[in-house]
């Protein structure tokens, strides 16, 4: 209980409004009890979304949006006419998100390998009445074929298998398909501006799968946005530092999030307290 009181302190919705913060967790858990269906809300952003009784819903129910630095970030970046790629679009809340800024002469293409999380992901693109987002229900690594992927009971963290034990928050293992991104945007013809991925540590897979994308010139090349876990990470015998040499190798600068959405000097580590940071990669001058 200390660990969670902790992490309730540190919000910045409980920290604006306390009283409305613990209001909001009691209604989450409380409509969860009485009904399991998705839940459709209004995020902070102005769109409808279906979310389900995971991680990341309660986050959008809580203050609107699951990352706010991530999505102030995208905000800044995405422009009109710009190709998105959303690597673990998890229910769609970015893959929605981006839609609606790159607008009709940009794309969208999302992949998420969890059936039962690609139908809100599908739900959710319907019901925003996008036609500019291409759906992919496969994952992203580094090589084509087949995987084993582990659905956990906590949704937004379910992976592909790391090769080692099944930890005991699996619940659910199958095959998936998987993609490269070389290899689908060489199907597809595109050159993204923006790679957004979030794969619960196996990231560098999904870098080792870019090969071709990653050794673009500057002027070509994508900026990537990567969410980083430590523990997600281990699992597959990764840290940060591979992550960032792996980038190294390939041209690229690393960049932390500031809570601003804005990409600043990396400065080490993060402290131990830190679960996830997000990571920007860019072969221009951000800062």
């Amino acid at each position: 209980m200390p660990a969670r009181l902790k992490r309730l302190f540190r919000r910045p919705d409980f920290r604006a409004h306390p009283v409305r913060a613990v209001a909001r967790r009691i209604v989450w858990r409380l409509r969860w009890a009485l009904v399991r269906r998705p839940w459709c809300i209004r995020s902070a952003a102005g769109f409808r979304l279906w979310i389900p009784r995971s991680g990341s819903g309660a986050l959008i129910y809580y203050q609107g949006l699951s990352e706010p630095e991530t999505a102030r970030f995208l905000a800044r970046v995405l422009q009109p006419g710009m190709i998105f790629l959303d690597v673990g679009a998890h229910f769609g809340e970015y893959t929605v998100m981006a839609a609606r800024w790159v607008g009709s002469s940009g794309r969208v293409h999302a992949f998420e390998p969890q059936p039962s999380t690609f139908a809100l992901l599908e739900s959710n693109v319907a019901a925003n009445g996008l036609e500019n987002v291409r759906l992919n229900c496969c994952a992203v690594a580094d090589c084509d074929g087949e995987a084993t992927f582990w659905e956990r009971t906590e949704p937004a963290s379910s992976s592909l298998s790391s090769g080692g034990p099944r930890d005991y928050a699996v619940r659910r293992a199958y095959r998936v398909p998987v993609r490269t991104l070389d290899s689908y945007c060489g199907q597809h013809g595109l050159l993204p501006d923006l790679i957004k991925v979030d794969v619960e540590g196996a990231e560098r897979l999904v870098l080792l799968g870019a090969r071709e994308l990653c050794s673009l010139p500057p002027g070509q090349a994508p900026l990537w946005l990567l969410e980083h876990s430590p523990s997600a990470c281990a699992r597959f015998g990764d840290r940060l530092e591979r992550l960032a040499q792996t980038l190294a190798g390939f041209g690229y600068s690393c960049f932390a999030l500031s809570a601003a959405g804005e990409p600043q000097p990396m400065a080490g580590l993060p402290p131990a307290e830190v679960p996830t940071q997000n990571l920007v990669a860019s072969k221009r001058r951000l800062t």
